[in-house]
């Protein structure tokens, strides 16, 4: 919470009001609302004992007012709540100080600014002291006198939330995202949160696909990326290519992952990304065990052979590619291509392969151009690369290609 009580901006609101600055309570009072004659003189007592820091004396005579004879105005109520709020404010007790600025709050002698700051930091304090219950109150009060800044509404979502009132808080926070042209960090985070405790996961994946598209950290992919990482995933091209996202935002960490990887690929014919994988892990010290160095390190050698071998046929391939009657062979030739970081051919063969047509996974060719197109820094074309992956009837594809078009938005 932002927000602190500010007492200098509420006592430069109870100023405005022309008998609490060193106005005389007495029958030369100017024009407007004016004490009643039974209590203007114990009110100027008190006013002179504050004054004076005489703290005690001042709410003595405060009390001799509320016990004066008759009926008191509202105007006689209100004087008599300020006044108070300033003597236990100064005294520090705001147990007593709050009740009663509250009350002040309500009274028709206090002008519309001054409601919303007396609400709006009344609320803050019965949050601060954990009365949840009043500090929704007050703060529904606050927003019905017109307050509706962003700290009086995160105030209310987490007030919400800490009363167990989870749906109610993520519905605060969603108009809280809504309002923010670029929604903040913390923002997001509590949005995530107060969906995930309310069982709204399609609700948790939206805010947690905000904060991969805002703020990119590898924490944030590792969230959105779950879903896809505890999937059973039966189609090999389909899990190298979450690999792939998992290497590019940063959260391929475990050694099964990079060994994985590494061995998919290179069962594909990527031997060239089988060796950048490698490298990677080794680089990074990713394989503990002195038998998974041994075990990798040959699979590292003889991936190097056969990329030098596979590089040297490339142009070959090339031919036979565009000789074919399906484009799968150029989509696969362009995925070499791309695994040896020749984006340019890439984009091009894949491009081809694409326009040929009679594809066995269209799916997997756009998004491996939109890939290419992406370390090409061709963002825009392969956002609508990946877009159209989103769209597709596989869910796996579909939750790829909308993570991959995030990446490339954020980028």
């Amino acid at each position: 919470m932002r927000n602190r009580l500010n007492f200098v901006a509420l006592f430069a609101s109870i100023c405005t009001s022309a008998w609490l600055c060193g106005a005389a309570i007495a029958a030369e009072q100017p024009a407007g609302p004016q004490v009643s004659k039974t209590v203007a003189k114990p009110l100027k007592a008190a006013q002179d004992a504050l004054a004076a820091k005489k703290l005690d004396e001042a709410l003595a005579h405060v009390r001799e007012a509320q016990g004066a004879a008759g009926e008191k105005t509202a105007y006689d109520n209100f004087v008599m709540n300020i006044m108070l709020f300033q003597i236990y404010q100064q005294k520090q007790d705001m147990g007593d100080a709050i009740p009663v600025l509250q009350q002040a709050a309500q009274s028709q002698y206090a002008s519309p600014e001054q409601q919303k700051l007396w609400l709006k930091n009344i609320a803050l304090y019965y949050f601060q002291q954990k009365d949840y219950a009043k500090a929704l109150d007050v703060a529904d009060q606050a927003v019905k006198h017109g307050v509706n800044d962003l700290d009086t509404l995160g105030l209310i979502a987490k007030a919400q939330y800490l009363s167990g009132k989870y749906k109610e808080a993520a519905t605060t926070q969603q108009d809280i995202v809504a309002k923010q042209d670029k929604p903040d960090e913390e923002s997001l985070k509590l949005l995530w949160q107060f969906d995930l405790k309310a069982n709204d996961d399609a609700g948790a994946a939206k805010a947690v696909e905000k904060l991969v598209t805002y703020y990119p950290k590898p924490e944030y992919w590792a969230n959105a990326l779950a879903p896809l990482v505890r999937m059973d995933i039966k189609d090999a091209h389909l899990q190298l290519n979450v690999y792939r996202l998992m290497n590019d935002v940063g959260v391929l960490k475990l050694p099964s992952d990079y060994a994985e990887m590494a061995e998919i690929a290179l069962d594909a014919g990527y031997p060239g990304e089988t060796q950048s994988i490698l490298q990677q892990a080794f680089a990074k010290n990713v394989f503990v065990e002195q038998r998974d160095k041994d075990r990798y390190q040959h699979l590292l050698d003889g991936a190097k052979q056969r990329a030098a071998s596979d590089q040297a046929q490339l142009t070959n391939v090339e031919h036979t590619a565009e000789a074919a009657p399906s484009g799968d062979p150029l989509v696969q030739l362009g995925a070499a291509y791309l695994s040896y970081g020749q984006n340019d051919k890439a984009v091009a063969a894949i491009t081809k392969g694409i326009g040929k047509g009679a594809l066995k996974s269209p799916d997997e060719a756009n998004l491996l151009l939109g890939i290419a197109q992406l370390r090409q820094k061709n963002n825009a074309a392969a956002q609508q690369a990946f877009d159209k992956v989103a769209a597709s009837s596989n869910n796996g594809y579909a939750r790829l290609g909308k993570l991959w078009a995030l990446r490339a938005h954020s980028v």
